[in-house]
């Protein structure tokens, strides 16, 4: 989440939003009233299309239909962002806290996957749950480092770990315990 949600009061007229909007090179605004509670978000298109320069911007918001909070799952914003450029985050009092764009749910999935961080991709495609669990058995006791676990195609697992001293040696193992 980026804390720094861009932003304008409802009362601010459309000739400083739209400043504001080019100044920082934005396609999308939030209007928040005096509380900082979300009231809904404009456009660049739609500020610039606006009857009047002087007219405030809470006479052309447009409501949100849907938010996000920090409590919410990747995969809700990963779900909703597959619709929208950037989500609002509110607090439980719909303040405003926060945005989430598409490069920033890309950079905490890169996280929560450790993409970019050393060590050994291992690829299993278990016939049972119970291969999964005796391949972590291998792990624990050559005393390796898991770093992440996911999901690959068709059924694949994919075991992300660090401190193999010699790779051709572990595949033997567990291809011994996943007999």
């Amino acid at each position: 989440m980026n804390p720094a949600a861009p932003a304008v009061v409802d009362s601010t007229p459309v000739r400083e939003a739209l400043k504001h909007a080019e100044e920082r090179g934005l396609a999308v605004l939030f209007v928040v009233d005096e509380a900082q509670r979300l009231r809904g978000f404009l456009t660049k298109k739609a500020l610039a299309a606006a009857p009047s320069p002087d007219l405030p911007v809470e006479k052309l918001l447009t409501p949100p239909q849907d938010v996000l909070t920090p409590e919410d799952p990747l995969e809700r914003a990963a779900a909703l962002l597959s619709h929208y450029l950037v989500l609002p985050v509110v607090d439980g009092e719909r303040r405003l806290v926060g945005t989430l764009s598409k490069d920033g749910l890309l950079r905490a999935l890169s996280h929560l996957a450790a993409l970019g961080e050393g060590g050994l991709r291992i690829r299993l495609r278990p016939h049972h749950p119970a291969e999964i669990y005796r391949a972590l058995n291998v792990l624990a006791e050559e005393n390796l480092t898991l770093v992440a676990v996911l999901r690959g195609q068709e059924g694949e697992v994919i075991l992300h770990v660090q401190g193999v001293r010699d790779p051709a040696e572990l595949g033997e193992k567990l291809e011994a315990a996943l007999k």
